[in-house]
């Protein structure tokens, strides 16, 4: 079932985050990550802290894009795959936990109040490492990583 003119108008309210919605996470952390969209929720667990991870959705036609990125050190040339690889896995929770907390706002009695289908499409997971500055003894890097669902 796809979405009506009005659902697709509630999803855009809550993904939107252009004025007085912050888009920045603070570290991912073991536990749970929960929080309210509208206020740059879902942050996890360092409260204070320099935010490390921004998501950001966009919604075209029936498809939802949600990206993710991240800036890591890349100290060594030894462990940099390991280092990706590390910061890939914790996207896709911040991207997963994203996606949970669009599906429980949808779901409110005062937004759609009904449940949010989202289906990942298949092989449409993107990922793209930047070196900012590769010849600096920390090497800063940044870590994208979009995954295309379905809505309905």
């Amino acid at each position: 079932m796809s979405l009506n003119f009005e659902e697709v108008n509630i999803l855009g309210n809550i993904i939107n985050d252009t004025f007085g919605k912050p888009s920045t996470q603070t570290g991912y952390s073991s536990k749970k990550l929960e929080g309210n969209l509208a206020y740059g929720g879902y942050g996890g667990g360092r409260t204070g802290t320099a935010n490390t991870v921004a998501t950001k959705s966009s919604l075209h036609g029936e498809i939802l894009t949600v990206t993710s990125l991240a800036v890591i050190n890349l100290s060594h040339i030894q462990t940099q795959h390991q280092e990706i690889a590390k910061c890939e896995n914790e996207l896709n929770q911040h991207i997963k936990s994203y996606i949970s907390e669009v599906k429980k706002q949808f779901k409110k009695k005062e937004y759609a109040g009904r449940a949010l289908k989202c289906t990942q499409v298949k092989e449409s997971e993107r990922n793209s490492v930047e070196i900012i500055s590769p010849y600096a003894e920390n090497r800063r890097a940044i870590v994208r990583r979009s995954i295309d669902f379905k809505v309905g």
